[in-house]
C-alpha cells in the first residue's frame, strides 16, 4: 500500500479525506497538510518535511491542489533537496478515488500515478456536450 499525503490550501486536504472516507471507509495511509494564512512558508516546509520523513518515501505519493500554489511549491523545494516522493498537482476526487481503489503491492508508483492522472482527466466532463451528443 502506498503512503499518501494530501497537501492543499486551507483545510481542503482534510475535507477531501473526509469525503473520501464517506465513500470508501477509513483510510489509514493518508495524511493531510493544509497551508493556512497563519503559517509561514518555513513552518509549512518544516511540518510537511516531518510528514514526509515519517513514511517510506519510495512509496509516497503527494497530491496538491494547485501547481504553483504554496503547498506544491514547498513540495517542489523538498524534491529539489533530494527527497524521493512522487508529486502530482490538480487534486480532484476522481483522482483520489482511483488512487485508493487501484493501490496494491503489485503496481509500481509510476504505473499508479499514470492511472490516477488518467482518472483525474476523465473526471472532468462537459455534461451539456455529452447530453447533446447522445441526442
Amino acid at each position: 500500500m502506498k503512503n499518501i499525503i494530501l497537501a492543499t490550501h486551507g483545510n481542503l486536504s482534510f475535507e477531501f479525506k473526509n469525503t473520501l472516507e464517506l465513500i470508501v471507509g477509513k483510510t489509514d495511509n493518508i495524511e493531510c497538510f493544509g497551508m493556512t494564512k497563519d503559517k509561514s512558508s518555513e513552518s509549512g516546509k518544516k511540518e510537511l518535511g516531518y510528514l514526509i520523513e515519517s513514511v517510506d518515501e519510495s512509496n509516497l505519493i503527494i497530491l496538491t491542489d494547485l501547481f504553483g500554489g504554496s503547498s506544491a511549491n514547498i513540495c517542489m523545494e523538498l524534491l529539489l533537496q533530494g527527497h524521493k516522493f512522487k508529486l502530482l498537482t490538480g487534486l480532484n476526487l476522481p483522482m483520489l478515488l482511483s488512487l485508493v481503489t487501484s493501490d496494491n503491492d503489485d503496481i509500481s508508483v509510476n504505473d499508479l500515478t499514470n492511472k490516477i492522472i488518467d482518472s483525474a482527466k476523465s473526471g472532468v466532463v462537459d455534461v451539456n456536450k455529452a447530453i447533446s451528443e447522445r441526442s
